[in-house]
């Protein structure tokens, strides 16, 4: 076991090991032990099929992991899930056609009941301010089809934190976006973090997306995914797109691309 005082950290993975059971079951992690501090941005990075996003279920206590031990917040994922620990945000925002961007971002608070720790005086007031975050001001009352995927998005990304979450879990929130797009809401998503300093974790392809958002970034290898590394980001905060242009920058990203693929060519050649 992983020896890490769980009391000084937010989540803790020790030696967590997932199996998906049936006819052809499939090991989707192994031996996967790292840490999240208290308000850090971690991105996950790595192929398809390593496990990023049932990494995302296990922190959330969504699926209970085949072996090892998850801490989150010194309390297990499913008693954190029951204490409104988390707050998710995914590829596809998943609103309600029928609800205005309003009524979307309230809709947990309605759901959760005498559970959400905002006061219904605090809502609508709340609820406009989020919007207003994520620069959609003059659209709550707009339904989801007159909305951009973006739009849709950043919808999502408030209606995720209208009960003050202090851990933000994000499943390639971006990737379905074109670049532009993407790029804008990458700097939005840090302006909110900064207002927020919820802890996140952030599933991503995208090298260059971690390397820009993050604190640190977790590399997995190929299923069954293991962690091949974990890199702290050196580059200051606020940070700007500037960044994603300097030598440090673009040698980096270089070097996490490079650490991929040879441990993708090492895998294939494994029996």
């Amino acid at each position: 076991m992983m020896n890490v005082d769980a009391t000084n950290n937010n989540i803790v993975l020790s030696n967590v090991g997932m199996i998906f059971p049936g006819e052809q079951q499939v090991e989707a992690l192994r031996d996967v032990s790292f840490t999240i501090r208290d308000k850090e941005f971690v991105s996950l990075v790595g192929p398809s099929g390593c496990g990023k996003s049932t990494l995302l279920r296990l922190v959330s206590g969504l699926i209970a992991p085949t072996t090892g031990e998850i801490s989150v917040r010194s309390k297990t994922p499913a008693q954190a899930q029951a204490d409104v620990d988390f707050g998710f945000v995914f590829q596809e925002p998943v609103l309600f056609p029928w609800l205005t961007a309003l009524e979307n971002v309230i809709l947990p608070i309605q759901i959760l009941g005498k559970r959400s720790p905002v006061k219904d005086q605090e809502v609508i007031a709340y609820a406009r301010q989020l919007l207003a975050d994520v620069e959609l001001s003059g659209f709550e009352k707009h339904y989801p089809e007159q909305l951009s995927g973006g739009m849709k998005q950043r919808v999502a990304i408030a209606r995720a934190l209208i009960y003050h979450p202090p851990i933000l879990l994000m499943d390639e929130p971006f990737g379905a976006l074109d670049e532009f797009t993407r790029d804008r809401l990458n700097l939005l998503l840090l302006h909110v973090w900064e207002k927020i300093r919820a802890t996140i974790i952030f599933v991503t392809h995208s090298i260059t997306e971690a390397l820009f958002l993050s604190d640190r970034v977790v590399m997995l290898s190929s299923r069954p995914g293991r962690v091949m590394s974990i890199v702290d980001v050196p580059f200051e905060r606020p940070r700007t797109f500037d960044v994603r242009f300097t030598q440090e920058f673009t040698e980096l990203t270089a070097e996490l691309r490079h650490m991929l693929q040879l441990r993708e060519v090492a895998d294939d050649g494994q029996p």
